[in-house]
């Protein structure tokens, strides 16, 4: 089904009724019709705001049986093409005077926090595309993407900045590093780029800009614009439910009792194509914890529920709390090694930080067993 097919069906689902299962489906996969149902539920809260300012009227007993057969003719005529819910058009009838101003604070409202930037890149010829979003409005936090990728080809570091804006081209200052060698395993660190120097490229809405980076070859960047910022700025695509494989951790909060271990909010880790994707969280003075889709030997057995992950280890019950629904897993299998030292295992990565990072469980314990 197309957009346009599903508009009616929008509208419907605003006022209650039920539609088809692909019509469901669509919707909660289109981003552009799950913001004509955001945009419709905020309209009619608006209109019901307004409407309560309202002093309530008076109508006079004798013209209420004219008025309700004008009105009927009204509401029959409109209701063959309406493409907004009942309850919207109803109001708009009433409010049109005081609705003219209004749409223009409902209409900003869904530009809050844009525009912004959907980057995508890809190492070419056959890389999977990575995706983030940046920011337009000079917020050093969020103007740049900031990524590492690796394999066994090496590992890739690179940054890429929001420069400036100019019609319909946007400016991006870029930094890359290639490694072609890594004698043990190793994040990559966005701040080795500082003394790199800052390529400027230009890129417009369409083009496909390929970025030479020495020893490894070409990156195939693109970018899009949005009116909104999208939940997560590492995956700007992901919807509510999981994917079959997917293994995803989004603003991560451990608790163990009532002490709250660790508070990662703002980060995210997604792992979508390994069948023993594992969780492993690090905290100074704590070791790790590995979480994994799959059992292994030393893991105790967790349930999941949603966004929630809850497991007993050691005598004491935790829960990890998540900003979105980690897997269609029901099960997951959880250990702890207390004596884990991050700097022993990444190179150049600190023991006094928390992290954490979605990987294959194999290259996890590899990681312990090549130490």
């Amino acid at each position: 089904m197309n957009c346009e097919e599903v508009a009616e069906f929008v509208s419907a689902l605003c006022d209650g009724a039920t539609i088809p299962r692909e019509v469901a489906g669509h919707i909660g996969g289109c981003q552009a019709c799950r913001a004509r149902l955001n945009a419709y539920a905020d309209m009619g809260v608006e209109l019901k705001r307004i409407a309560s300012l309202e002093p309530p009227a008076t109508m006079k007993a004798r013209s209420w049986e004219k008025e309700q057969r004008i009105r009927m003719k009204w509401w029959q005529g409109g209701r063959a093409t309406m493409k907004i819910p009942r309850f919207a058009f109803a109001s708009m009838l009433a409010l049109i005077l005081l609705l003219s101003s209004s749409l223009v604070l409902v209409r900003a409202r869904t530009n809050v926090g844009g525009p912004v930037l959907v980057l995508s890149y890809r190492i070419l010829p056959d890389g999977n595309t990575v995706r983030c979003v940046i920011t337009t409005d000079g917020n050093s936090s969020t103007n740049h993407c900031s990524d590492s990728n690796s394999g066994t080809w090496g590992l890739l570091t690179l940054n890429i900045r929001f420069v400036s804006k100019d019609g319909g081209r946007t400016q991006l200052g870029v930094r890359t590093r290639y490694e072609s060698q890594i004698l043990q395993p190793k994040q990559g660190n966005t701040d080795d780029l500082k003394d790199v120097p800052e390529k400027i490229v230009s890129i417009g809405p369409g083009e496909k800009q390929q970025i030479f980076v020495s020893g490894l070859g070409e990156i195939e960047l693109t970018g899009e614009y949005l009116d909104h910022m999208p939940a997560l700025r590492y995956g700007p695509d992901e919807s509510l439910d999981p994917r079959k494989s997917e293994f995803r951790i989004i603003s991560p909060v451990l608790v163990r009792g009532k002490e709250i271990v660790l508070n990662l909010v703002g980060s995210s880790s997604i792992d979508s194509g390994d069948q023993d994707a594992t969780l492993m969280i690090y905290n100074p003075g704590e070791g790790r914890y590995l979480i994994s889709t799959i059992p292994f030997e030393g893991a105790v057995e967790g349930s999941v529920q949603l966004g929630q992950i809850k497991f007993n280890l050691e005598g004491h019950d935790y829960l990890l709390l998540t900003a979105m629904p980690t897997t269609r897993s029901e099960h997951v299998w959880v250990a702890h090694d207390p004596q884990y030292n991050l700097s022993e295992h990444m190179q150049g990565a600190p023991d006094d930080q928390p992290m954490f990072m979605v990987r294959s469980l194999n290259r996890l314990l590899q990681q312990r067993i090549q130490h």
